[in-house]
């Protein structure tokens, strides 16, 4: 029973893939891609490698990797639209869209738009002309400052403040 049960499986996922791989569709991976950026975006090189090795193990990679090969690239294909390719709209008017490729998100309201990226080690607020606003950037003890366009620091977070901000989440 077991093995008729596993050769079933075995030949269900052998043509999954030939279907998948017989309508030509790469797609963007952009599930994968966000799960990849989140964990690269974790600071300090020895958490990103933990996080990552969890990733592995637990199979976060494997999932995301098989719903994007599976699901979404497919629906890319077949519609030209990725369905990560996210934009919230909120009820009071404010949307927020995030740009896989540029690894930036953009947020609307009240007529304005600020863009926030990751650049040269820092994250950069700016407006909708590409003026610099603010930035955080974390200094040599990890602790997170954010500082104007003038350089002025405008206010310090400790690295113990951050880490309670991210638990609360």
């Amino acid at each position: 029973m077991k093995k008729n049960l596993f050769k079933q499986v075995v030949v269900l996922l052998l043509v999954a893939t030939m279907a998948m791989m017989s309508v030509g569709c790469y797609g963007s991976f952009a599930l994968t891609k966000k799960v990849y950026n989140w964990n690269g975006s974790l600071g300090n090189k020895w958490v990103v490698e933990v996080v990552f090795l969890a990733c592995y193990v637990v199979p976060v990679y494997g999932i995301a990797g098989f719903i994007d090969t599976v699901i979404l690239n497919s629906v890319e294909f077949w519609t030209g639209k990725n369905p990560m390719a996210a934009k919230i709209n909120s009820e009071d008017g404010t949307t927020v869209a995030f740009n896989q490729e540029k690894n930036e998100m953009t947020i609307s309201y009240a007529g304005k738009s600020f863009t926030i990226s990751r650049e040269e080690g820092k994250s950069t607020v700016k407006d909708a002309e590409g003026n610099i606003l603010a930035f955080a950037v974390s200094d040599a003890n990890g602790n997170m400052n954010i500082v104007d366009a003038n350089g002025k620091v405008l206010s310090t977070y400790s690295n113990e403040e951050v880490s309670s901000m991210l638990a609360s989440k």
